[in-house]
């Protein structure tokens, strides 16, 4: 009997001492399992707050580009600038007579109509107004003010009126639009007229009559055949004389080219003059800074 009790007592301790092992073992991986979610959620919690820091950072830039500005390009200051633009000619011709330059004993008639188209019968001073219109737009369109001496073609003005509009008006550049009339039906081509260097009425407004005038002639002479060498110099014009701004006198063809003639009363063809006048015009401010 006491073998059998002492045996029990042995079992018994065993099976408790088991039992005590797999409780321990059992607390120790619960205990383990909750340390490895504790830190798998620790982790998860630092991903996501790097995340989140890493929109907030890519957020930060990209308000940060939105917030920047692209400088502006810089306007031309056309503000002060004014060029005058004369319609050459009228429509009644003023036979009275006007100085050629202040205290001239030399003159002129003070305005005439101008030359006639030889085949379109079309006159010289409805073929410089619409050309006038159409410069004027287009300077205009890049920033300068424009004046035109007149509008229309029942005015009478004489040169010397005209060149005082410029005057009046401060202009930096005053451009008279004609249309060229030759004996001979072969002369052709574009031209510009110029202040002479030697003349006194002129000697101040030379040099930048003579700048302006090559600077057309260059954008002209890309698209256009020049009259000879496409300047040439005169002291005898009134509305030169009378001047006390740049001017120059730009010959848009002769009228007494058939060829030319039919060019001069097409649209298309005085809108492509016009633009290469006004390049030229452009660019001779630009440098004239």
């Amino acid at each position: 009997m006491k073998k059998l009790a002492l045996t029990l007592i042995i079992m018994t301790l065993v099976v408790s001492s088991a039992i005590l092992i797999v409780n321990h073992q059992t607390h120790q991986g619960l205990l383990n399992n909750s340390d490895s979610n504790h830190m798998n959620s620790m982790d998860a919690a630092h991903k996501k707050e790097n995340t989140s820091n890493k929109m907030k950072k890519e957020t930060a830039t990209t308000t940060s580009k939105k917030k920047e500005k692209k400088p502006l390009q810089q306007k031309k200051d056309t503000k002060q600038v004014v060029i005058t633009i004369d319609p050459g000619h009228q429509k009644h011709a003023n036979t009275e007579q006007e100085p050629i330059a202040p205290g001239s004993e030399v003159r002129k008639y003070k305005a005439t109509v101008g030359s006639m188209g030889i085949i379109t019968r079309r006159p010289e001073y409805a073929i410089t107004l619409d050309a006038s219109k159409m410069l004027q737009k287009k300077l205009t369109k890049r920033g300068y003010k424009v004046i035109l001496t007149r509008n229309r073609n029942d005015v009478d003005l004489s040169n010397q009126d005209r060149a005082k509009i410029a005057n009046k008006h401060h202009s930096t550049l005053f451009i008279r639009v004609h249309a060229d009339g030759a004996e001979s039906p072969d002369a052709h081509g574009f031209s510009i007229i110029a202040p002479s260097k030697n003349n006194p009425y002129t000697k101040k407004v030379f040099k930048e009559s003579q700048k302006a005038s090559k600077s057309i002639v260059q954008y002209v002479k890309q698209d256009f055949t020049l009259y000879q060498s496409g300047i040439s110099y005169r002291s005898d014009l009134s509305g030169f004389n009378w001047s006390k701004v740049p001017v120059i006198l730009v010959e848009l063809g002769y009228i007494t080219n058939p060829q030319e003639d039919r060019n001069l009363t097409n649209p298309k063809f005085l809108e492509k003059l016009t633009t290469s006048i006004a390049q030229g015009v452009d660019h001779y401010l630009d440098e004239n800074k």
